[in-house]
């Protein structure tokens, strides 16, 4: 063998050498975990609690920081660029395959400029009616939108959020024509379907409960692919419908930027599937109306490209409307 494949063979060793360490000392300091809304959203209080979860299996603090601003990506433009080190982490959301449809240019591939690690977590929608309709179930809703073309109104938080992408999908699928109307946030949807403004939307359990409770809205059918625990009285816009590939849940998945060490990302991932495992984490959790759903990589690529797949397409049709 001649001496310069000696030394290559021996520099290539000394570097296998120096990442194994480097993996098993890693986290050394604290780790960022960027979220891409602001604070104090259901999105921002769950991630926070999973991120101490986390901390505790990794022996690292995790610090996390809002970087809200179009739709996500500004937090994903933000991550794509950072060092693969393991010391920035993103608590992406469904938004990070589906905003090339949405905006006119993203600066990130899904795809290419991430590393997926894991999933997070869960926030179906449930279908609800205002009470003054007398509307209880999914059979009705339909009779009477079918009965009365253009009548019935459904409100979405701003173009592009997940319960407006849902409404679109759920009229497209059904064959329904409601109204849709826009709104800047949950709040003003929240206030126009008490006030009477709209007749419905799609809105997450922590939105919708208290209304419910209030004897304010009906609970007609939930977005997941099957029932929820909490409601197994509510079925699900599937079955409710017959509508075979409805599903329309805002989920979150663990992703760093594209290049990590392996090592360093099988320590996260291994760590995440201890967090997934955490009964007392699941019930805080699902006392927000979130359901903890700690997937592995590969499942959760497959969601996402499942997503744009579904979504993108509807995405482009009402976009042309704008």
């Amino acid at each position: 063998m001649r001496k310069s494949t000696l030394i290559a063979v021996g520099f290539v060793s000394i570097m296998s050498i120096l990442g194994s360490a480097q993996a098993e000392n890693y986290p050394e300091r604290p780790i960022s975990l960027i979220i891409p809304y602001a604070p104090g959203g259901i999105t921002d209080v769950s991630m926070r609690m999973l991120a101490q979860k986390l901390e505790q299996h990794l022996g690292q603090t995790i610090v996390v920081e809002n970087r809200a601003g179009a739709a996500t990506t500004v937090a994903s433009n933000y991550v794509s660029r950072q060092k693969p080190d393991g010391y920035t982490l993103y608590a992406a959301s469904v938004s990070l395959p589906l905003n090339k449809y949405l905006q006119k240019s993203v600066q990130y591939d899904a795809y290419k400029d991430f590393t997926v690690l894991s999933g997070l977590a869960d926030s179906p929608f449930i279908l609800e009616v205002s009470s003054t309709l007398g509307i209880k179930t999914m059979d009705e809703l339909v009779k009477q939108i079918r009965e009365n073309p253009g009548k019935y109104t459904i409100g979405a938080s701003g173009v592009g959020a997940m319960n407006h992408i849902a409404a679109e999908t759920w009229m497209k699928q059904g064959n329904l024509d409601a109204l849709l109307v826009q709104y800047q946030g949950g709040a003003p949807v929240r206030q126009a379907i008490l006030g009477g403004d709209i007749h419905m939307t799609f809105a997450t359990l922590n939105e919708a409960l208290p209304l419910k409770n209030d004897g304010k809205v009906e609970f007609v059918a939930v977005t997941t692919t099957e029932r929820l625990s909490a409601y197994p009285d509510v079925p699900t816009v599937k079955e409710s419908m017959g509508l075979d590939n409805f599903e329309a849940v805002f989920w979150t998945a663990l992703l760093a930027p594209q290049g990590i060490d392996e090592a360093r990302a099988e320590k996260i991932r291994t760590a995440m599937r201890e967090v997934g495992k955490d009964d007392e984490l699941r019930a805080k959790l699902k006392n927000q109306g979130v359901t903890l759903n700690v997937t592995d990589a590969q499942t959760t690529v497959e969601r996402m490209k499942g997503a744009e797949k579904t979504f993108g397409p509807i995405i482009k049709e009402f976009q042309k409307g704008q």
